[in-house]
């Protein structure tokens, strides 16, 4: 079991090596492009967020609050968007019987969450020397909320494949209603800035949850009315066991 594990292990390895490679290939300093890319849309909004300075919270400068929300967010939306795309560029490597496509996925997504896990760590020491931002209160808990957004990604992103096989126009629908996400799961706006009353239906959101811890155990100032370690868990075990599920069915049943 020890030794498959570490052949799999060698072959995801190697596909997300490759993917970093296949990056932006077509220009000089190619990987570097895709880094470039993330840094300019946070750049875009945080011009937009400091313009607007009514998206602060109290005790939050704008700087390290978008930073602490937006780029967990930004790796999530890339990473629920990629499985299809990843699967597709290496339909060709599915015919090595070692790869499946959930190795082409997990090696996606493990490119997009090194490339804003760089981004996350350059911006949070640049915003908080800027900003005077004393070091988060719980750094453990800000890694193990990152990661769980990059695995929620993931299930999400094959939850969206097998709806898009089964009923192509669908992903044009989905997308509309994800576009929303950003406003009702705590990037840019805290769940204080929304009245008490749609708090409950708020709630259900485990993003949302994520993105209020993250600022709890960035910032002394501030402590969540709402956010659950306990239910991110549970979103958490839920959609990956689901979203595997799915992947083994579309692997078995439905092709692209």
């Amino acid at each position: 079991m020890f030794k498959l594990l570490r052949i799999q292990f060698r072959v995801l390895s190697a596909l997300t090596a490759r993917d970093i490679q296949s990056q932006q290939a077509n220009l000089a300093f190619g990987f570097g492009w895709v880094m470039f890319d993330a840094f300019l849309a946070f750049g875009g909004l945080l011009i937009m967020k400091i313009a607007l300075r009514g998206f602060s919270g109290h005790g939050m400068p704008p700087m390290t609050f978008l930073v602490s929300g937006l780029i967990p967010w930004m790796m999530f939306a890339q990473t629920y968007a990629v499985c299809e795309g990843a699967i597709g560029k290496g339909k060709n490597l599915l015919l090595l019987p070692i790869v499946t496509e959930l190795d082409l996925v997990l090696a996606s997504a493990l490119r997009i969450f090194a490339t804003y896990l760089v981004m996350f760590l350059v911006l949070a020491v640049i915003s908080s020397f800027y900003e005077d931002v004393p070091f988060p209160k719980f750094a453990l808990g800000i890694a193990l909320l990152f990661v769980s957004m990059s695995v929620m990604g993931v299930a999400l992103g094959f939850f969206l494949m097998v709806l898009t096989r089964l009923y192509a126009p669908a992903g044009k629908f989905t997308g509309f209603f994800l576009r929303f996400g950003m406003l009702f799961s705590g990037v840019v706006f805290q769940i204080t800035s929304f009245p008490t009353s749609v708090w409950p239906y708020l709630t259900w959101n485990p993003m949302l949850h994520i993105e209020e811890l993250l600022r709890s155990y960035w910032f002394y100032t501030y402590q969540s009315p709402i956010g659950s370690p306990a239910f991110i868990a549970e979103c958490l075990l839920g959609m990956t066991f689901f979203g595997l599920l799915l992947e083994r069915y579309a692997r078995r049943r439905l092709r692209p």
